[in-house]
């Protein structure tokens, strides 16, 4: 599924490949760069640019589904979200709480809420995955 080149103490580089084009690089067995990340557009969950995502699907007003390319090695992994105001005209409301759910290894779901108003859809959308 992937290619990872790993600095391994005493042993110097090893690299593992199977030709899938996913590279991962990592320090004694610790992946150290992204495993996936997207920037989408809120409104219809349109994808802007991407690495390892292949769909964000708006589920309902503020809630979205990623799915990965390539599946991860476990569920283990840390996403970090981040999303912009509802519309330029709410601008300065920005007080945000994004939740997620249990993530799987083909993806996770979310949900974006603004405190007081509940769920919106974001003009800008960003998710950051780290993991093994």
């Amino acid at each position: 599924m992937t290619t990872i080149l790993n600095a391994v103490s005493g042993t110097g580089l090893t690299q593992t490949a199977d030709g899938s084009g996913v590279l991962k690089v990592q320090s004694n067995g610790v992946t150290t760069n992204a495993l996936a990340w997207v920037n989408f557009n809120g409104t219809n969950g349109s994808i802007r640019a991407a690495y390892n995502v292949s769909s964000v699907t708006r589920v309902s007003t503020g809630t979205y589904s990623v799915a990965f390319t390539t599946a991860t090695t476990d569920a283990n992994y840390s996403v970090s979200l981040m999303s912009s105001i509802a519309s330029a005209a709410s601008n300065g409301t920005a007080n945000q709480l994004l939740e997620s759910t249990t993530p799987t290894t083909s993806g996770f779901t979310w949900n974006n809420y603004k405190t007081g108003t509940g769920v919106f859809d974001p003009l800008y959308a960003h998710v950051n995955v780290f993991g093994n």
